[in-house]
């Protein structure tokens, strides 16, 4: 990304520039809201530059098992050098799930950036990551869960995250908190489907009001077209 790019997307406006100033001590005051995490596990927020040697290895370790096959197959494809500059942007932020007592160790990730974009102010999920060995436990809804909050609390319009079409694992996950979005093309062409030379990507959004807080409302389904939009929305 070219760094005028970059610059627009993290100063785009005040609620982002403030968004960005934010600190690990500030965005964890989000856990108080939120609840689900199994007791088995501990959650640690920590900007980039915060990140030890030893941990940024563990956290390349985990998406380079999960996700270099899949992006690889994809319209996205894989670029070892490309997607750890991404990763370790100093404008990310992580939310890490450790086992108990086992600091050293990562069960789970999320990595997250506050970006304005089409006018409009992001909570941009860049990973959601979970061990295989620490699958089906709830950790994934739980970080989802917590990145609404955060969302929330900085006032954020949404939340958006990319989905690869051929995984369908976050397929069904995903699937089962969201609806069809208007950013994807699908939504405005529903023949554009069956792209099987290579999978595409889903583009998910969670829309957040940010005046009227009320229960989320999950719903909706994806398209099954090579990539599409879901949203979840907030009502009174």
């Amino acid at each position: 990304m070219a760094e005028d790019e970059e610059k627009s997307l993290s100063e785009g406006s005040e609620t982002v520039i403030r968004a960005n100033k934010k600190s690990a001590k500030q965005l964890r005051v989000a856990l108080k809201y939120v609840d689900g995490l199994p007791t088995a596990y501990t959650c640690n927020f920590r900007l980039a530059n915060e990140l030890s040697e030893s941990m940024r290895a563990k956290i390349w370790e985990l998406i380079n098992g999960n996700m270099s096959e899949l992006c690889a197959n994809s319209s996205l494809g894989w670029n070892a050098l490309d997607k750890q500059q991404e990763l370790f942007d100093p404008l990310a932020r992580y939310i890490i799930l450790n086992p108990v007592g086992q600091s050293d160790q990562i069960a789970g990730y999320s990595v997250l950036r506050f970006e304005h974009e089409a006018e409009e102010d992001i909570l941009y999920c860049y990973e959601l990551q979970i061990s295989p060995l620490h699958q089906r436990k709830g950790l994934g809804k739980f970080l989802m869960k917590l990145l609404e909050v955060i969302g929330r609390r900085t006032k954020m319009e949404k939340i958006m995250l990319t989905v690869l079409d051929n995984n369908s694992a976050a397929n069904d996950f995903y699937a089962t908190i969201g609806s069809l979005d208007e950013c994807s093309p699908s939504f405005e062409d529903p023949e554009n489907e069956g792209d099987t030379e290579k999978a595409g990507d889903e583009f998910v959004a969670t829309f957040f009001d940010t005046v009227n807080t009320g229960n989320m409302i999950y719903g909706g389904r994806f398209s099954g077209t090579s990539y599409s939009a879901v949203a979840t929305y907030v009502h009174n």
